[in-house]
């Protein structure tokens, strides 16, 4: 297994790659704990982290595409390093595709992880030296943290939870079929959040090659932008396309379960720009770490930030 940093730009991998360093990038208060929790109990299980890829650009939203000097930059600094490098892409629009044509020239080499489908015809038909890998967005599986995480926190009493817990765990992923067809179609790779119920990772013994996010995951994503649509008229909010002035990257809402009818109404989770995360609780952080020693992760990508950074 090989460990990854996303980062926010070429300053990012200047001084000490060390997960301490990254862990204080996060710029909001209410996240910084939980960033200090991950990064001590990976500190605890792995001891001193050493990175061998980043992660760079955004999956959420085409707003946040970056310039193409800035992935340039970015793309050398990680060169520079000795690191391996992955560029993110979102779900796109047709203008969206267009600009990501024009990014793609920009790279001699690496991987793009796509979460259109659109992209990675565009990947295969006109830029081949680029290694395509299947992004998260992809990964059907349900993601709710404000039910799924009971589950895997109740004791199962008779064979039947054991087997509901367990077809809650499975994705698109488990169809052989599925993962056979990526390959043709020259996939290199998949990529996924480590639920709230925790995941199975059987298909990965087929030889799939797999990176998992922590200590963030996504709950949901739309075109529709809670944040750009702050200073609109009731009536004209939640319009996909409409002007963005990238509000979301000085807006945080935080959401908690005050009606929930379990134990976790102090459970958090956010809503950045056009997306919802949820944040590892330890418990997730110890079984993630555990099924990644068992040597089913190919790679582990740490997050320093809630991914909605602007590059």
């Amino acid at each position: 297994m090989n460990w990854s940093v996303h980062i926010a730009g070429p300053e990012d991998l200047e001084g000490d790659l060390t997960l301490t360093r990254f862990a204080g990038r996060e710029p909001s208060a209410r996240l910084q704990p939980a960033l200090r929790m991950s990064v001590e109990a990976a500190g605890r299980r792995w001891g001193e982290v050493r990175f061998t890829a980043c992660a760079f650009g955004n999956e959420f939203c085409e707003r946040l595409l970056p310039e193409p000097e800035m992935l340039r930059a970015a793309a050398a600094a990680a060169r520079s390093r000795g690191l391996a490098f992955t560029f993110l892409t979102p779900y796109v629009s047709n203008d969206g595709l267009a600009r990501l044509r024009e990014l793609f020239s920009v790279l001699d080499a690496g991987e793009v992880v796509f979460n259109d489908w659109g992209v990675l015809n565009v990947l295969r038909r006109e830029f081949p030296h680029l290694r395509p890998v299947q992004g998260r967005l992809l990964n059907k599986s349900l993601r709710d943290p404000r039910v799924m995480g009971i589950y895997s926190q109740t004791e199962p009493a008779a064979g039947a939870a054991s087997a509901t817990l367990a077809v809650l765990q499975r994705s698109n992923l488990d169809c052989e079929s599925y993962t056979g067809w990526l390959s043709r179609l020259g996939v290199a790779g998949v990529e996924m959040d480590h639920l709230p119920q925790g995941m199975d990772l059987s298909f990965a013994d087929r030889g799939v090659s797999l990176s998992v996010y922590w200590p963030f995951g996504f709950i949901s994503t739309s075109r529709a932008c809670l944040a750009a649509g702050l200073h609109y008229r009731k009536p004209d909010k939640f319009q996909p396309g409409a002007p963005c002035r990238r509000e979301c990257q000085t807006h945080l809402v935080e959401y908690a379960y005050t009606n929930s009818p379990f134990g976790n109404r102090d459970q958090k989770f956010y809503l950045k720009g056009n997306t919802y995360f949820y944040v590892h609780s330890e418990p997730m952080l110890r079984s993630l770490f555990e099924q990644a020693a068992s040597g089913r992760i190919t790679r582990l990508v740490f997050q320093p930030r809630l991914p909605m950074a602007a590059s």
